[in-house]
């Protein structure tokens, strides 16, 4: 039994249309977006636009372009493609962008910050001079009973609570869009079918 084979027939012109990295089918990240501002001007043109702020989808383009800026999209339709990634960035991109908010307030604590614990406060007054006050932080003057629980950590002990808190946010996230984009580093041939 014979199979022969017949290569789809498909112009060498489209394929330069679609891409201008040789052999590949679809177009690149930096084809797409080839500058910040009209990743931009997308986003921000997109129901998605109030996601992130324009200072975070600076610096997310930027990620993206590292990572995946030559890299194939995994759609032949730019636009829905352009959905995805703006649909990621809306369920996701929120809370990686509180996250980085978080851990740079957390490396600017200074170490007195970091050694506070807690601090407990239980007052009792038979007769007080005024009603008394609950919503308070500080400890009360001129109170009958007064009981006050303050700790503090050790260096050590919080340096390891602020080593635990800090972490890789942004690798995660990026991670989220390796579906976007194809997963071979060969370039693409063209397909070919049995004939009957």
């Amino acid at each position: 039994m014979m199979i022969t084979m017949t290569v789809l027939a498909v112009e060498r012109k489209e394929i330069t249309t679609m891409s201008n990295i040789n052999g590949y089918s679809t177009q690149t990240f930096s084809e797409v977006w080839d500058t910040l501002n009209k990743f931009v001007t997308d986003l921000t043109a997109s129901p998605f636009a109030d996601a992130i702020k324009v200072d975070t989808m600076n610096k997310l383009y930027y990620l993206l372009y590292q990572r995946y800026g030559n890299s194939p999209i995994a759609n032949r339709d730019v636009n829905q493609w352009k959905y995805r990634i703006f649909a990621i960035i809306f369920e996701y991109g929120s809370t990686w962008e509180k996250k980085l908010e978080m851990q740079a307030n957390l490396r600017k604590m200074t170490d007195e910050d970091i050694q506070v614990a807690s601090k407990s406060i239980s007052n009792h007054a038979n007769n007080p001079s005024s009603e008394p006050f609950t919503a308070s932080e500080e400890s009360l003057a001129y109170i009958d009973d007064q009981n006050v629980h303050t700790s503090k950590r050790g260096k050590i002990d919080a340096y390891a609570v602020l080593w635990g808190m800090l972490g890789d946010v942004t690798e995660p996230f990026i991670q989220k869009f390796s579906s976007c984009f194809k997963k071979f580093v060969d370039n693409e041939y063209p397909i070919l079918y049995p004939e009957d």
